[in-house]
């Protein structure tokens, strides 16, 4: 199994260069297509707008259009700046529309989508990842901030974060191409006493499982301690020195609005690494 396109949101946040820089480097490690997608939602100004209602609504409306279109032009420009010679390994797809809803239409075209984290500029003009984590059947790859990651997904350890359910398993099963390309990875499940040797079982049988895909894996079983699940995920993953987190996206749907569990918020919200989810 191996991803042979990846799909990267692109905007004009700050973030973007830096997680479209990642993106290219993972295509040309896994020889993959690289699809850069933006979308920009116009934010149009109620019809009783003193000052952009009646008569000036239409000439509003038509300014704000201009500005969004103008923003996924630029967008463009700069997608195809940073893919420089890679680019006829690349394409484009960006439109106006929420960028949540262009990322997860286009998800059909790609094996991996490639996010930031949660964005002030959420959900007209960037990307919240619960979002598009909820809505699509493709793996996501959350990256953090270039000022606060420490390692790459790829060539460090990786830690698989196990609960014995449906989406950490389709999880681990989505990560196998990066895992196989993790120094060495570990499977990790907090338990505690009176589970433990039930979680030892668990995590055994997924490092005989990665090692018959010729992955190198340990079995790790860590108490709860004081601190939440997900502390102790960072923690394990720091001491570790792991450049990928692995773990089930878990959640449920609220109308159009998302909610994530407390591990996949937290992680998504303050893991210094990049992480890998699924739903």
């Amino acid at each position: 199994m191996t991803f042979k396109t990846l799909l990267v949101a692109v905007d004009q946040g700050v973030d973007s260069d830096a997680r479209v820089r990642l993106a290219c480097d993972l295509a040309a490690g896994l020889d993959a297509h690289l699809i850069g997608a933006c979308g920009v939602a116009l934010s149009v100004p109620p019809a009783d707008d003193l000052y952009t209602g009646g008569a000036m609504f239409g000439e509003a409306f038509t300014l704000l259009r201009d500005l969004a279109e103008a923003e996924v032009r630029g967008a463009l420009t700069r997608f195809h700046e940073l893919v420089g010679s890679r680019r006829g390994r690349t394409e484009w797809r960006g439109r106006l529309g929420l960028p949540a809803d262009v990322v997860a239409h286009e998800a059909r075209a790609a094996d991996l989508v490639i996010l930031g984290r949660r964005s002030s500029r959420a959900p007209t003009h960037a990307i919240d990842p619960a979002d598009v984590l909820m809505a699509v059947g493709r793996p996501v790859l959350v990256v953090p901030p270039e000022r606060e990651r420490e390692r790459e997904p790829t060539g460090w350890p990786a830690v698989v974060a196990w609960k014995d359910s449906r989406e950490a398993q389709r999880a681990a099963a989505s990560a196998l191409p990066l895992l196989s390309r993790a120094s060495t990875v570990h499977v990790l499940e907090i338990a505690g006493e009176d589970t433990a040797e039930q979680a030892a079982a668990r995590t055994d049988d997924v490092v005989a499982w990665l090692g018959r895909h010729g992955i190198s894996a340990e079995a790790h079983v860590s108490p709860p301690g004081k601190t939440t699940a997900a502390r102790n995920i960072l923690g394990f993953a720091a001491s570790h020195q792991a450049g990928l987190i692995v773990c089930g996206g878990y959640g449920h749907a609220r109308l159009r609005e998302w909610a994530l569990g407390g591990v996949t918020s937290e992680l998504l919200a303050s893991a210094p690494v990049c992480v890998l989810l699924t739903h």
